[in-house]
C-alpha cells in the first residue's frame, strides 16, 4: 500500500504538459477577466461617486485659481464612456492584488522553496508599493500639475476642463507612478534571484538614472512638473533599493 502511495505522488510530480500549462494559463486568465467584469458592474453602481472623487484635484484647482466652473462635454456619448473607463480603471485597480494572486498559482509549481519564498514577499510589497505610487500621483503630484498650468495660463485663455481628457489625465498619472514605484522590487529582485547582482547595477548608476529620466520623459504627460515628481521619487527610490540591498546581503 505504501509502495502505490510513493509511486502515485511520483506519477503526480511528473511534468506538465505544454497543453496542461495553456490549460492552466486560460484559467487564470478567465478568473482575472471575470473578476474585472465583477468589480467594473459595482463600480458602475458607484459611479456618481467615483467621479466626484477623480475630480476632486481639478475642481480642487479651479476654485483656488478662481476659475471654478462645471466641467464640460462635447459629443453626446463622451459621459457615459468616460463612466465606462472610469468603472474600467477603477475594477483594474482593485483587482490588482487578485490578478497577483492568480499569477502567482500559474508560476508557483515551477519555483523552488527559496525563490518561492522570495517572489512572495515581491508580490506583497508590489501591491503595497503600486498603492502608495498612485497615492503620491493622486495627493501630491496631480494637484500641484494642475494649479502649475491653470495659473500660468489664467491670463492667456479660459480653462474649460473635458470631463474625458480630465479622467484620462489623472488615470494616466496614477497608473504610471503605481508602475514606476516597483522600482525597488526590480532591483531587490535581480540582486536576490542573482539575475543582476547589486555590485553591477551600483557601477551603473548613470545609465540608471539616464534611463529613469528618458522613462519619465516618455511615461507622463508632455510637460517638465510631471516628467520631473516621477523621475525624483524614481531615483530616491533607486538610491534606497541599492541601501536595502547592501543591508539584507550583509546580514545574510
Amino acid at each position: 500500500m505504501k509502495n502505490r502511495i510513493i509511486l502515485f505522488a511520483v506519477m503526480n510530480d511528473r511534468p506538465k504538459t505544454v497543453f496542461e500549462h495553456i490549460i492552466e494559463l486560460r484559467s487564470v486568465l478567465i478568473n482575472s477577466s471575470f473578476a474585472i467584469l465583477v468589480a467594473m458592474i459595482v463600480c458602475y453602481i458607484f459611479i456618481n461617486e467615483i467621479f466626484v472623487f477623480l475630480s476632486k484635484p481639478l475642481i480642487n484647482s479651479l476654485r483656488y485659481c478662481h476659475q471654478f466652473h462645471a466641467l464640460v462635454y462635447s459629443s453626446i456619448s463622451e459621459i457615459f464612456s468616460t463612466h465606462l473607463r472610469i468603472a474600467f480603471y477603477t475594477s483594474l485597480f482593485l483587482c490588482f492584488p487578485y490578478i497577483l494572486h492568480q499569477v502567482w498559482t500559474f508560476i508557483s509549481p515551477a519555483l523552488t522553496l527559496q525563490e518561492s519564498s522570495i517572489i512572495q514577499r515581491i508580490l506583497a510589497t508590489t501591491v503595497i508599493l503600486f498603492m502608495l505610487g498612485a497615492a503620491f500621483a493622486f495627493y501630491v503630484v496631480i494637484p500641484y500639475v494642475f494649479d502649475f498650468f491653470i495659473k500660468s495660463n489664467a491670463h492667456h485663455a479660459e480653462f474649460l476642463p473635458k470631463i474625458g481628457d480630465n479622467v484620462s489625465f489623472i488615470v494616466i498619472l496614477m497608473f504610471a507612478f503605481g508602475l514606476s514605484f516597483q522600482m525597488p522590487i526590480l532591483v531587490i529582485a535581480l540582486d536576490r534571484l542573482k539575475i543582476l547582482r547589486i555590485q553591477t547595477i551600483q557601477k551603473l548608476w548613470r545609465e540608471v538614472i539616464l534611463a529613469i529620466i528618458v522613462f519619465a520623459a516618455i511615461i507622463t504627460p508632455p510637460d517638465a512638473f510631471s516628467m520631473f515628481f516621477l523621475a525624483a521619487p524614481l531615483i530616491a527610490l533607486f538610491g534606497i533599493s541599492i541601501l536595502v540591498c547592501r543591508f539584507v546581503n550583509r546580514k545574510s
